[in-house]
């Protein structure tokens, strides 16, 4: 499988599944924190691979299923979907740009979170149900848009400039 043989995909995950349990709580604002896999996934779709895009997805939200304490596959299935939308967008938009990222993000953590309390809804007994909830995911999404404004050109940096092979000219 060539998704898995890739030894910084390997390595971002790990420092994700860090990040997450480390530092991430240092950021969260009135528990507002934001979805560092999603942006990792949006900027994985956009700018390496859209087609295996669900496969990482589902790795990455069995990670978070793992390291949360809420019932297990809830993240897997929104991050699945969120996936799936972001495979759309991939597909159908310009993938250079930096606004479309950063939209489609927004709008690929807004559908994700509203799918987990679709999914949360559905499986766990929610006592309370208002707008709050609504309006803490949208602060999330712009949370989650916000940090992937700083953190697209790191990725770019740090994963696409390794990628890309030296081109020698011969005259």
């Amino acid at each position: 499988m060539r998704f898995f043989s890739n030894r910084r995909i390997i390595l971002v995950l790990a420092v994700f599944l860090w990040f997450e349990l480390s530092l991430l709580p240092f950021f969260s604002i009135r528990q507002i924190k934001p979805e560092v896999g999603l942006i990792f996934l949006v900027f994985y779709a956009f700018r390496i691979n859209w087609k295996s895009v669900v496969k990482l997805a589902f790795l990455i939200g069995i990670l978070e299923d793992l390291i949360t304490n809420s019932f297990f596959g809830l993240h897997t299935a929104s991050y699945m979907g969120g996936a799936l939308l972001v495979q759309f967008f991939a597909i159908r938009l310009d993938r250079e740009k930096r606004w479309i990222h950063l939209a489609s993000l927004f709008s690929v953590s807004w559908f994700s979170l509203l799918l987990y309390l679709l999914f949360a809804f559905l499986v766990q007994d929610l006592r309370y149900w208002d707008e709050r909830i609504f309006l803490q995911t949208f602060f999330i999404a712009i949370y989650t848009t916000a940090v992937g404004f700083f953190l697209f050109p790191l990725f770019e940096k740090w994963l696409l400039k390794p990628l890309q092979e030296k081109q020698y000219e011969l005259f």
